[in-house]
């Protein structure tokens, strides 16, 4: 009996000290891991990291990142539902092992090493990140983006995103860093040349703007975002008919191209050169007749061409009565030109603030012609109201 007794004590004491070691839920998701049982590695993997001996080995934290970056990875909706920031759990998994012993290996896992896993999570924190920007969360955007480029900084993908994501949420110098990186790697990418121009643009270095832009090698792809950035550069530089030039060979290629026709157009009036902008804003609502930011565009040069002439009024000379009464009708004309155009803007888009600024400026302004006084006055009130609409 005291025999009994004695082995059923010293079974309890082994069972409880087992019970307090996470190796069996390290060894559990191991095999779960080989068997491709996520859900099943997931839960002994998180059960592993709670125990003494077993949370500040490294090899648990490389298992832990492996299981992540599978969850992470698969398309079965069964297994993406069991964690919302997989790949950043993997991550931070892998640096954890690295930091417990930075020559930690399990060939047998196929993802032997923490490094070769870190490079797989950047491709994925690169896409999360994606999703963040287009939910306009441009914080946790960045911080994904961080992670991405942190996982493998020779990643161009990972560089571009951070750069981005860091222009989004206002830290300059690092988009200014990871661009440069891009630019000076000759990246067959198009968006960090002109994104690190313009950033240079903002702060008024004509000549690194210049130099970034044009560090971009010619090339058979035609990239239209590249080619208007370049053009609007250009002329911000003075290089008005190099910018000219390019956007015609442009368009030469692809003459309808609505975007084009758009983008030059806006780039034009914006240097205000009304004539020019008129031709190409025209030419593009001919190809979308419909398309709100075109109209609004063109009513909107033709009003900032309207104030540009308003303001010389006073530099004519007073007893030049008839260069005086010729700027005033340019005036009048400009506004006639603008109003039908702003008034369709406001019909495809009637919540656009913007536009109810631009008609609550238009209509004042314009000498009223018989039976026009009480319309204006009555869409006068229709925009009050808006405006005033929370």
């Amino acid at each position: 009996m005291r025999k009994l007794v004695l082995l059923i004590a010293s079974l309890t004491i082994l069972t409880t000290g087992y019970s307090q070691s996470g190796k069996r839920d390290v060894s559990s998701a191991y095999n779960h891991y080989l068997n491709q049982y996520w859900d099943r590695a997931k839960s002994s993997i998180d059960k592993a990291i709670t125990f003494e001996d077993t949370k500040n080995d490294a090899k648990t934290w490389l298992y832990r990142g492996n299981i992540y970056l599978q969850l992470a990875s698969t398309q079965d909706p069964a297994y993406k539902s069991l964690c919302d920031n997989c790949a950043e759990v993997a991550y931070e998994s892998y640096l954890k092992a690295l930091q417990l012993d930075k020559e930690i290996q399990v060939p047998s896992m196929g993802i032997a090493t923490p490094a070769q896993g870190l490079m797989f999570c950047s491709d994925l924190l690169y896409n999360d990140a994606i999703q963040h920007i287009r939910k306009n969360d441009f914080n946790k955007a960045y911080t994904y983006a961080e992670k991405s480029y942190k996982s493998n900084t020779n990643s161009e993908a990972a560089n571009y995103i951070l750069g981005f994501a860091a222009e989004l949420t206002n830290k300059k110098d690092v988009a200014k860093e990871r661009y440069s990186f891009l630019v000076k790697r000759k990246t067959k990418m198009f968006d960090p040349y002109y994104r690190l121009a313009n950033i240079y643009k903002e702060e008024n270095d004509t000549v690194n703007a210049l130099k970034a832009i044009n560090a971009r090698e010619k090339d058979t792809i035609f990239d239209i975002n590249f080619i208007i950035n370049k053009a609007v550069l250009l002329m911000w530089a003075g290089n008005v008919d190099e910018a000219t030039t390019l956007m015609d060979d442009a368009l030469d290629k692809d003459p309808n191209n609505h975007l084009l026709l758009f983008g030059l157009g806006s780039a034009l009036s914006n240097q205000k050169k009304y004539d020019d902008a008129e031709k190409y804003l025209l030419k593009a609502m001919e190809i979308k007749p419909d398309d709100v930011n075109t109209i609004y565009n063109l009513g909107n040069s033709y009003y900032n061409h309207y104030v540009d002439i308003f303001n010389s009024l006073d530099f004519i000379d007073i007893n030049d009565a008839e260069g005086y009464k010729k700027a005033q009708d340019q005036c009048q004309e400009l506004l006639r030109k603008a109003l039908p155009l702003l008034e369709k803007a406001h019909e495809l888009d009637p919540k656009d603030k913007n536009t109810l600024i631009m008609l609550k400026t238009v209509y004042p302004r314009i000498d009223k012609k018989e039976g026009e006084e009480e319309i204006f006055s009555k869409k006068m009130l229709e925009i009050e109201e808006k405006l005033n609409q929370k």
